[in-house]
């Protein structure tokens, strides 16, 4: 879906900051909502269309994490979240983990805000249609013996838009181009996608999905709809919110 179309919720406590950004949001998005609080953002997500929202985090009545969660619960047919903060208390590992879509920080950059928003409303489902990036230097490469031995002995783990790998080598944020090799099931999961997030003491690293092909976006998308995650990206490859372990898997 693209921006201009998409009715957009914002959650902003307060009223100056809520006031501004929701004009903003009406001239770049097709509709504009606001909230002040939580509870009263669920309210509004129950009886409208609503296709994003962007909450902030610390409110009153119900916070940004409280909504997310109740948001969740709401499938099929949920909105995506993207969270914004003030404060460090939540690190963008965590976040992805609890099913936001982004995190971005207080003051709002609102070029950065677009490029979320405009990320969040790609379907995974359309990954295939995007375009693929040229020149990109980061290169990760894996051979696992299977999906299900990959999954069980925690090597990788899947979300809703992305995966949590674990490696020994140190990845940077940024682009990168993988491609895993399932040597049992026959099967080559191959794209593109964006390091988000690091964690060099642990070794694990996630990555956002940008770019699939046809093949391997129809097998992604039968795994998760055999086990659907919360986790947009999981925090580790033994999250609660992932995509850990299928029988049967094809």
């Amino acid at each position: 879906m693209n921006l201009e179309e998409a009715s957009v919720l914002l959650v902003e406590d307060e009223p100056l900051l809520c006031e501004a950004m929701t004009a903003w949001l009406g001239r770049v998005a097709g509709r504009a909502l606001c909230a002040a609080n939580g509870k009263e953002a669920l309210r509004l997500v129950r009886g409208n269309r609503v296709d994003l929202v962007v909450s902030d985090v610390r409110m009153p009545v119900m916070d940004g994490l409280a909504l997310l969660e109740a948001i969740n619960r709401l499938r099929p047919g949920k909105p995506p979240v993207i969270l914004v903060t003030g404060y460090s208390d939540l690190t963008l590992r965590e976040a992805f983990d609890r099913g936001a879509e982004a995190m971005l920080e207080k003051p709002i950059d609102r070029q950065e805000l677009l490029l979320a928003m405009r990320r969040a409303l790609v379907p995974l489902t359309e990954l295939s249609r995007q375009p693929r990036r040229r020149g990109i230097e980061v290169k990760l490469k894996s051979r696992f013996t299977s999906l299900a031995s990959a999954l069980e002995t925690r090597k990788i783990a899947f979300g809703r838009k992305g995966f949590c790998i674990q490696r020994a080598g140190v990845l940077r944020e940024g682009p990168l181009d993988f491609a895993f090799d399932f040597k049992e099931d026959r099967r080559v999961f191959a794209g593109q996608g964006r390091v988000c997030w690091t964690a060099p003491d642990e070794h694990y690293a996630g990555v956002e999905i940008s770019h699939l092909e046809d093949l391997c976006l129809a097998w992604l998308l039968d795994l998760l709809n055999r086990q659907t995650p919360i986790a947009s990206i999981p925090a580790s490859t033994s999250s609660a919110g992932a995509l850990k372990l299928l029988h049967d898997v094809a």
